[in-house]
């Protein structure tokens, strides 16, 4: 069938409306939480299930070790746990033939609800206020899931056959630097013509996304109490000299790097101290100087930027802050990774697939829509590499997210179910 009418879709959108909202309101009230090395992903993808069955769609679910050999991937991050009800749901709208496939992707695990000093509601207990829809995973990417699910239901209410098979996914295991319920679906052969992942990008347009390197920074000495006289050197002292360090690094890692994707304001290289502690994991915290202390870092990277080449200038700088700040002499100081890198990833901006999202954010804003690549690390280089699919990244307005109160604008909710239709049309027809 021919592609239906912006108009039409926009009329069809209006009338789910009450639907879209009360769907994503009963989907944000199913905790699914990832606290690694496991996470509670099980009702909500059961919701997920039922719902795509229920529209006629053809479901597969599984664990992602039930995927053969994706252990030994090289993307595979080692540790996670994976119980019966955490799997990946997949669903398929196939197609007549003769067209091309778009996989809409989306995970549904979300953070953990800490701090627990949430104000506008509870986490689990969505609530509408001021335009906004309040809610862990509001923004973080339930809202995203549900405008890809309800772009396919408006089109087969409008009659629509896709040409090109529509796929539809909710995967587990994101957060935390995860990214194995996407290997999973990449490897089972989940993929299509071109991919897009629905997180927040403010409704831009975005063919790329951030890097990340994550791991520790310990300083270590000895323990004890100065019961003698004699001093002893206290390794939080010295972790508070390596602080502004860090504060350096940044600002030299910003210099040294650019993308033209990412020129806008707020869209600068980050370093995010995650933490500090002074005791290992089940360890005894003492009265008295600590053994070591240990922070934490995140350090963003633009597509290109290979994880050699970090590693090696930033063992290089923290050598000579080490050599040459009295602070840090003295002490054992180890620079060592802890997760696995989240990959950069950039399409060609000027991919068809890339420049169909354009035009149907287009049609469906009536303004030009902004290109620019996202300002936060994901697992889109997973669908990219593995997946081997153009992918892009476009998803709704939001805030707070990983934090308490978080919100997603509800308009933008209905305004991605119109584009991610019109784009489902148009590319499948």
């Amino acid at each position: 069938m021919r592609a239906p009418q912006a108009a039409d879709v926009r009329r069809a959108v209006q009338s789910h409306r009450t639907e879209i909202l009360d769907w994503t309101s009963a989907f944000l009230r199913l905790p699914s939480e990832n606290r690694p090395p496991s996470g509670s992903e099980a009702a909500a993808q059961d919701f997920v299930a039922g719902q795509c069955r229920a529209a006629g769609l053809q479901v597969q679910e599984f664990l992602p070790t039930e995927v053969p050999d994706i252990q030994s991937h090289p993307y595979w991050l080692a540790g996670r746990q994976y119980p019966a009800g955490r799997r990946n749901v997949t669903a398929r709208w196939r197609g007549s033939g003769g067209g091309r496939s778009l996989l809409l992707s989306g995970h549904a695990d979300v953070a953990p609800f800490e701090p627990d000093n949430w104000t506008v509601c509870h986490p689990y207990e969505p609530l509408v206020a001021n335009g906004r829809l309040y809610g862990r995973g509001s923004a973080d990417m339930k809202g995203g899931l549900a405008a890809a699910f309800w772009a396919l239901r408006v089109l087969q209410d409008l009659g629509f056959r896709p040409a090109g098979d529509l796929l539809f996914e909710s995967l587990v295991d994101e957060e935390f630097a995860g990214g194995n319920g996407t290997l999973a679906a990449r490897l089972a052969g989940f993929n299509a013509d071109l991919a897009v992942l629905l997180e927040p990008t403010r409704l831009q347009v975005c063919p790329a996304c951030l890097g990340a390197f994550l791991g520790n920074l310990t300083i270590k000495g000895r323990a004890g109490m100065p019961f003698m006289g004699s001093e002893i050197p206290n390794p939080l002292f010295a972790a508070a000299s390596a602080i502004g360090h860090f504060r350096e690094w940044q600002d030299q890692w910003r210099e040294r790097n650019s993308h033209p994707l990412f020129h806008e304001e707020g869209k600068q290289l980050n370093l995010v101290l995650s933490g500090i502690s002074s005791t290992l994991p089940e360890e005894f915290a003492q009265l008295g100087t600590p053994l070591l202390a240990v922070i934490s870092w995140i350090v963003w990277c633009y597509p290109g930027e290979s994880e050699r080449a970090f590693r090696e200038a930033f063992r290089e700088f923290w050598e000579r802050k080490i050599a040459g700040d009295p602070g840090l002499s003295g002490f054992e100081v180890r620079i060592e990774p802890t997760y696995h890198p989240v990959r950069a990833w950039e399409t060609p901006a000027d991919h068809p697939g890339v420049q169909a999202a354009v035009e149907a954010m287009r049609e469906a804003t009536g303004s030009e829509p902004v290109v620019g690549g996202a300002p936060f690390s994901c697992d889109l280089g997973v669908y990219g590499d593995p997946g081997g699919m153009p992918c892009l990244i476009l998803g709704p307005r939001g805030d707070n997210l990983h934090a308490p109160d978080e919100w997603v604008l509800l308009e933008d909710i209905y305004t991605l179910t119109e584009a991610l239709a019109l784009l489902a049309s148009r590319w499948s027809a």
